[in-house]
């Protein structure tokens, strides 16, 4: 289910899905289910978020190189 989800779908979802636990109109299971739910989907935009920032941090040592004359 994840990997197809982009990080704004994913994120999207985990917003609708923490606004249903909100609601107090779930049962117990109900709750519980959406809790693991909720996880996976925060566990997955925090991955992305990740890999983001790694490749933000390589443009940034590029940009850093040249502005320094290097390669």
């Amino acid at each position: 289910m994840m990997c197809k989800m982009t990080f704004e779908e994913a994120n999207q979802e985990l917003e609708k899905t923490v606004s249903r636990m909100e609601s107090g109109n779930l049962t117990l299971q109900e709750s519980m289910d959406e809790y693991a739910k909720a996880c996976e989907l925060l566990a997955f935009c925090m991955k992305e978020l990740e890999t983001c920032k790694g490749k933000i941090e390589d443009i940034n040592q590029k940009i850093d190189r040249l502005s320094n004359g290097g390669n």
